[in-house]
């Protein structure tokens, strides 16, 4: 991106591959994290310079805009953020002091960008009842996330329509909405769950490389490149050093996910692109051909499943979970997992279950167990070869470390399966004691534990070689089936 700033100067700027995606999306709410010095205050100085120069012209054929820039205290604004928008945009801006806004001024643009701290109740205040084309939030972990929707509820707010030109149809304003940028937070914080776990459909978050990485980002730009990481790295905590050097979730101050150290949603998710869902796809995953679908079953009053398979590379793909609320196992069968298996995306799969041995079990009232209804519905099932937590998690921690020609050995849909993969991110965790101990085992609580215990089973199914004797029962039974019931012979047919 270059812009000219006056008749002999040329301001040029080269975005990082993540910044450039960041500055590509058109999502309401955008936040950019990584380590420090990676070039996300930058990238955020030029999204906010492009957007006032793509907003459309208002009557008199100027482009206006305003943008509310936030921070904790005046202080940082003033140390970092007007330094550095007065250092890059040098002839395109002017600072007034008492109203601690910055006017942009150059060819056609006419925008506002207004220092509002956070730190001040007045400000706040202030903040809380503007007309804004848009926000930015720097860095945004300093702040509660509460302020958050009554910012966002602010903008689009200026250009009004009082200065849309007659006959113009495009939106108006062309665009607004909010970006942020931010070190990355501590797990269990309400920006972890925001960012990781539960994100608002309109949102869109991008994480940069760590600082150490071999794709870092920014590196060039740094007093002593790499080494500027490395001397970082000194004299800092542990947590400090993950948080603000290698880009991760520094370590949870209320209790641990069960997966925080091998879960990567990056690396173990796929999900629609934009150009997918405009192409009318419907899945990120589709089960491979002549594979057999393999159903993950928990029990119990909400039972859960996954419809899973193992593919010709050997990988575990994870392709639709089904979450039931308050009912017994036979009415999910036949509401919500006979109608998923009868999808044309599984219709031509043959298909076996494979759940929680608990459920060999007879119930108290009838003499029938969880088994025994999956057998009633048509569905072949088979016991887990173990429950035991310790085994189980050692599975799912296998497969999310292993990779399969170069890529995740364990993949999953995450548009069909949110709520597990939100429970890998997090909710499926370790419960911290009174004496600030850690439990030995996870928190049991509906739905995060029931989809990780499905998962358990399937990378059990997966290393312990289940699926080859399922396979040879499944071939087994089919021979019998073809042969038909054996016939009597009669002693006479020997004479």
């Amino acid at each position: 991106m270059s812009v000219m700033s006056g008749p002999l100067t040329r301001i040029r700027f080269d975005a990082p591959p993540t910044v450039g995606a960041f500055m590509r999306s058109g999502a309401f709410f955008r936040l950019i994290a990584g380590p420090v010095g990676s070039g996300k205050t930058t990238g955020c100085i030029f999204e906010v310079l492009r957007r006032c120069m793509q907003q459309a012209p208002a009557a008199d054929g100027l482009r206006y805009t305003r943008w509310a820039i936030v921070r904790q205290t005046l202080k940082q604004l003033k140390d970092t953020v007007l330094k550095d928008i007065e250092q890059w945009l040098k002839g395109l801006v002017a600072y007034k002091v008492s109203d601690n806004t910055i006017y942009v001024h150059f060819g056609d643009v006419r925008s506002e960008w207004l220092l509002i701290p956070l730190d001040d109740p007045e400000d706040q205040r202030r903040l809380l009842s503007m007309q804004l084309t848009g926000a930015w939030l720097s860095e945004a972990i300093e702040m509660d996330t509460d302020i958050v929707p009554p910012v966002l509820g602010r903008c689009g707010r200026y250009p009004g329509m009082g200065m849309k030109p007659d006959g113009h149809t495009e939106p108006w304003p062309t665009w607004y909405g909010a970006i942020a940028d931010s070190n990355m937070p501590s797990e269990g914080s309400s920006w972890h769950h925001l960012m990781e776990i539960d994100t608002p459909p309109d949102w869109q978050i991008f994480i940069q490389p760590g600082g150490m990485e071999p794709n870092a980002e920014n590196i060039s730009n740094l007093p002593g490149g790499r080494i500027y990481y490395e001397r970082a790295a000194r004299g800092h905590s542990p947590e400090w050093i993950t948080r603000y050097v290698h880009a991760q979730y520094g370590p949870d101050p209320s209790g641990s996910s069960v997966f925080r150290s091998t879960f990567n949603r990056k690396f173990h998710t796929l999900a629609l692109s934009e150009e997918a869902r405009e192409r009318g796809d419907q899945f990120a995953l589709n089960p491979t051909h002549s594979f057999p679908i393999i159903v993950l079953q928990d029990f119990g009053r909400n039972p859960c499943s996954l419809i899973c398979q193992i593919d010709h590379k050997g990988r575990g793909l994870v392709l639709q979970e089904l979450v039931a609320e308050d009912v017994g196992l036979q009415l999910h069968v036949q509401q919500a997992l006979i109608p998923a298996l009868k999808n044309d995306r599984f219709i031509r799969h043959s298909v076996y279950v494979v759940g929680d041995p608990a459920g060999r079990q007879k119930n108290t009232s009838y003499e029938e167990t969880s088994f025994d209804v999956l057998k009633n519905a048509g569905l072949q099932a088979f016991p887990a070869p173990t429950n035991a937590i310790d085994k189980r998690i050692k599975a799912v921690e296998n497969m999310l470390l292993q990779q399969r020609d170069g890529g995740a050995a364990l993949l999953i849909d995450a548009d069909q399966c949110p709520r597990l993969v939100m429970a890998l991110a997090g909710k499926y965790r370790f419960a911290k004691r009174k004496n600030g101990q850690l439990a030995a085992l996870p928190e049991k609580l509906h739905p995060w534990s029931d989809l990780a215990d499905d998962l358990q089973y399937f990378c059990l199914v997966i290393q312990g070689g289940l699926q080859e004797y399922i396979a040879n029962r499944l071939s087994s039974q089919m021979r019998v089936a073809q042969l038909g019931p054996r016939r009597r012979m009669s002693s006479r047919g020997w004479t």
